[in-house]
């Protein structure tokens, strides 16, 4: 206790020493006035088949959100952990998964490795380098390097490298977690040919414990030593492997338009004298080809495989598991776009897009090989009145193994036809209908712990949305309807609702300035029909609030404050880790505990520190702090980072 109170005595007396300083002659946020140690920096993430890229700007001087230094941390983020950074998570808040490719099975991990969808493409006036690290207690770790530059007149390089390494406060919990990905971007002098190109590749290594097992232990707090408290599996790991690369060509048969940002990129007095150019996401009139290959391996082992309360079952091998699965696909997607007209935005009055896309993939589990293949039609069309609204409509259709049969129709309409979130915002209305095969994983297993091969048939999930969408406040309201909804059950088995089950949602989002002081609140309201099915928390939500204060005539930047983290009391699923995914559980309600972390951010020109106490109301109320039963929640400790940019 007497370094808990020394710590917040030394927060709060370099917190008040800071407000104490002289008042400056106008009140200025760092998001009020930018700072000089700034570059124009700029990214885009390419989607895969429908519209909607966009150039987003870089904020490595903002303090706002630094303290989220995990991937899986966020103002928009509430993810259920399994007690150590690195290691698998499940989100709070129920969503329907929206992307292509071998679907396998519900990935738990996406937000600790670089894929085809969130790799960034950089749009920037000079080199750009940025450096990060942080420590924490449990020997926690996380490093990441950032780097893009113009090499010739039309080609860009970059890398990214994002390493998590923790060993936890529990016997076997170590996360081991390492993504690279590189990427190269070319236009032609005529500007006329584009070429953006990725290599990624993502290794994670988890020590597996399968929870604690003595619950008692933690919750009356009879074993101070986390160390000490027994665990469930002592010998078992998890290897995660996913890699590949990607090549998008596109031909050009308009000439290109002006655009605010790329032209103020080429003609920026701080960047390179020589022209450069860059791909435009915005701009239409081409004819597109994509090619993508992808791997994946996973590898679940356990030198001491014991069959009772926790496998239930050894199936093959009762001296050691030993589960890999592999599996890969090439795709080719070929499409065109056209356009006509113009609106208040960048975008096309009438826009069509229609293509096609072929998969040839491989399975193999153990000594069984699967071969697919299978072709997927789609075409998206849009429609500007003048700006006064924009009508959006999607509708693909797959036809082969292992998801033959999968389609989807989707329609929305905006109000204004343009981005006006600066103004007074956007609504936009949306409803989809999409009838697919369930996970692959949910089709066909072959372990050492779960056997099965089903023919679940598709599932239909009809969904409406509606969004309002400004510059301070988000709100929207969703609903879904599931017909036939695949799930892990209570025996982490794959089983199929008969009937339908829905869940409403109702989120709202808003940041707001006063002064020095500036809050962020997120909170969802959540209901499921049958929650034996879906397990959902009534509310979930986050909320930030921090002084804000530039200090010795600009040359720093302070921030401090305190964020919370909060979820209603429900049955949270559990976690698998021979599947490597999350299944029903009735037995232990998680929830009802808050989280609390304060935090002091600071800038010095191009550097950015943060000091975090987090978890500070551990241990001041009840051993509760469980998000997956049987994972702990870390005790309090301090976290320290820093982070480096360099724009030459």
């Amino acid at each position: 206790m007497r370094k808990i109170a020394f710590t917040l005595l030394l927060f709060i007396s370099f917190a008040a020493i800071v407000m104490a300083q002289d008042e400056e002659p106008q009140i200025k946020t760092e998001n009020s006035s930018p700072s000089p140690d700034t570059a124009s920096i700029f990214y885009t993430n390419i989607n895969n088949r429908w519209p909607g890229e966009k150039l987003i700007r870089v904020n490595d001087s903002v303090l706002k959100g630094f303290n989220y230094f995990l991937p899986t941390d966020g103002d928009m983020k509430l993810y259920a952990l399994t007690g150590n950074a690195g290691l698998a998570y499940q989100s709070m808040v129920f969503s329907l998964p929206d992307y292509q490719g071998f679907r396998y099975t519900p990935f738990n991990f996406s937000e600790y490795q670089w894929n085809n969808s969130n790799i960034r493409y950089f749009h920037l006036t000079g080199p750009y380098t940025n450096l990060f690290y942080s420590t924490g207690p449990g020997k926690e770790q996380l490093f990441n390097v950032t780097h893009s530059q113009n090499l010739l007149g039309g080609l860009t390089i970059g890398i990214d490298l994002r390493i998590v390494n923790s060993l936890g406060l529990y016997e076997r919990q170590k996360s081991d977690d390492v993504t690279f990905a590189g990427t190269a971007q070319f236009v032609n002098k005529r500007e006329n040919y584009v070429v953006l190109g990725n290599y990624h590749n993502t290794k994670l290594k988890w020590r597996e414990n399968g929870g604690i097992a003595r619950l008692s232990y933690f919750t009356q707090n009879t074993e101070t030593d986390r160390k000490r408290i027994p665990i469930n599996l002592s010998k078992a790991d998890n290897l995660i492997k996913e890699g590949g690369i990607q090549i998008r060509q596109l031909l050009y048969f308009a000439k290109a338009t002006s655009h605010p940002v790329i032209d103020s990129l080429k003609s920026d007095t701080l960047g390179p004298k020589k022209l450069h150019r860059y791909y435009d996401p915005n701009r239409s009139n081409f004819i597109r080809h994509t090619f993508t290959y992808t791997r994946n391996s996973n590898l679940y082992t356990d030198d001491h495989p014991v069959t009772d309360e926790y496998y239930q079952q050894v199936l093959i091998d009762s001296v050691r598991t030993f589960d890999s699965v592999y599996y890969q696909e090439i795709a080719n997607d070929l499409s065109i776009e056209a356009g006509v007209g113009r609106t208040k935005s960048t975008s096309k009055a009438v826009l069509l897009r229609a293509g096609i896309e072929h998969v040839a993939g491989s399975y193999k589990v153990d000594s069984i090989s699967k071969t697919f293949n299978r072709f997927t039609p789609y075409a998206y069309f849009s429609a500007n009145a003048f700006g006064l609204t924009k009508v959006e409509g999607r509708i693909w259709t797959t036809q082969g193994s292992p998801f033959n049969g999968d389609k989807g129709l989707e329609g929305s309409i905006m109000f204004p036809g343009f981005e006006n979130t600066n103004n007074w915002g956007n609504l936009k209305i949306s409803a989809s209908l999409t009838i697919e095969q369930p996970y692959y994983l949910y089709q066909y297993h072959y372990s050492n712990h779960f056997q099965w091969e089903n023919s679940f048939g598709q599932q239909t999930n009809l969904s409406f949305k509606a969004l309002y969408d400004n510059r301070y406040f988000k709100a929207g309201f969703n609903e879904y309807n599931l017909t036939d909804y695949i799930y892990l059950d209570e025996e982490a088995h794959p089983a199929e609702v008969n009937g339908s089950v829905s869940v409403t949602q109702l989120w709202a989002y808003t940041d707001v300035h006063w002064g020095y002081f500036e809050t962020q609140i997120y909170g969802v309201f959540q209901n499921s029909t049958d929650a034996s099915v879906i397990s959902l928390p009534a509310f979930a939500g986050r909320m930030s609030v921090y002084y804000n204060r530039p200090l010795f005539k600009r040359a720093l930047q302070f921030q401090g404050g305190i964020s919370a983290l909060y979820n209603t009391a429900y049955h949270a699923n559990a976690y698998m880790p021979a599947l490597r995914a999350f299944y029903l559980q009735n037995d232990y309600k998680t929830g009802n505990y808050p989280y609390l972390d304060a935090f002091i951010n600071i800038r010095v020109k191009r550097a950015r520190m943060f000091l975090q106490f987090k978890h500070v109301n551990s241990g001041l109320m009840d051993y509760t702090y469980i998000m997956v039963p049987g994972y702990p929640m870390p005790d309090r400790g301090m976290r320290f980072g820093i982070s480096w940019a360099f724009y030459d």
